[in-house]
Formats: C-alpha cells, structure tokens, sequence
C-alpha cells in the first residue's frame, strides 16, 4: 500500500470507497432504513472534486497497481471530515495508517486539536488511536434517526517544519 496526496482524477475512485464503505460496512452497525438515508447523501465525483480543491488535505491510500482503496481528508481547523475505506482492506491497518498520516500533517501545520464526528464503525478506530469521546450525537437524515460521535485528540506540534508521508505502510 503507498499514501500520498489526492489527485483529481482521484474523485470518482474517492466517490465509489464512501459509497461501498457505506452499503456494506455500515449495516455491521446500522439498521437498514439508517444506511439508506445516509447512503442517500454520498458524495459523487463531482463533490469529492469539489472538496479536493478546497483546501483541505486529503491523503489517498492506494493498492500496488495504483488504485485508490481509502482515503482521509482534514480541513484546516483540524476537522477530520471523511475516513472511508473499501470493505475488502477494512480492518487491515489502513485506516490507522491514514490517522499518523493526517496526525503529522496536523502537527507540521500546528494545529493542536483533531476533532471528527465518527460513525459507529469508525468510533473503537479512533479511540484506539487516542481520540477521547465528548458525546454521541442522535440525529435526523432524510427524515431517519442516525447517530454518530464527536472525538478529539489534543496535539503537540511537531518541529519539522514539512509533512512528509510514509511512502508504504
């Protein structure tokens, strides 16, 4: 697996992981009335074009032949906004490798603080990666009750002044 920055011709490949990630991980923690109405705002690719040149930084995990598989993006308050991964390379440490990614980016940049609203799914993740929980949020979308969590990490800021991603993990 190597990590590296988004490209946009990224967007569709990006698009399709939220998509999948979704549809089929999330029924392991979600009823399925909750998953349609969350699947029901998936970003297509012209979104994820759109968030890639916002400025936020958005780092891509890609398999040896150069496909996309997961992928991260922090906006530059230190709001973790999206951390998705294919069904098949769930679980197998891409997703953490993702998080030390982000988390050395947001300490080169100084930013003291990583927050995010974690699914169900993804809250142990970020727990395990030293994120504490503030609190679950209950919530309507699309006219269905969903809930996720607000977590943050409080950070100590990094001397290199440039980020530099691990090249495999």
């Amino acid at each position: 697996m190597q990590l590296r920055h988004y490209r946009p011709g990224d967007a569709p490949a990006l698009a399709g992981i939220f998509r999948r990630s979704v549809t089929e991980l999330g029924p392991r923690h979600y009823a399925p009335e909750q998953v349609m109405a969350w699947a029901a705002d998936a970003p297509d690719a012209e979104d994820m074009l759109r968030r890639g040149s916002d400025g936020r930084t958005t780092i891509v995990a890609s398999d040896d032949t150069g496909r996309p598989v997961a992928f991260v993006d922090l906006e530059s308050d230190g709001h973790i906004d999206l951390l998705f991964a294919l069904p098949e390379v769930a679980g197998t440490g891409i997703a953490s490798a993702l998080l030390d990614a982000i988390e050395t980016v947001a300490k080169t940049e100084g930013m003291m603080r990583l927050y995010v609203e974690a699914s169900e799914a993804a809250k142990g993740l970020f727990m395990r990666r030293g994120f504490s929980l503030l609190k679950r949020n209950d919530y309507l979308k699309n006219g269905v009750l969903v809930f996720n969590y607000d977590l943050e990490k409080l950070l100590q800021r990094q001397s290199s002044s440039h980020a530099r991603l691990p090249s495999s993990a």
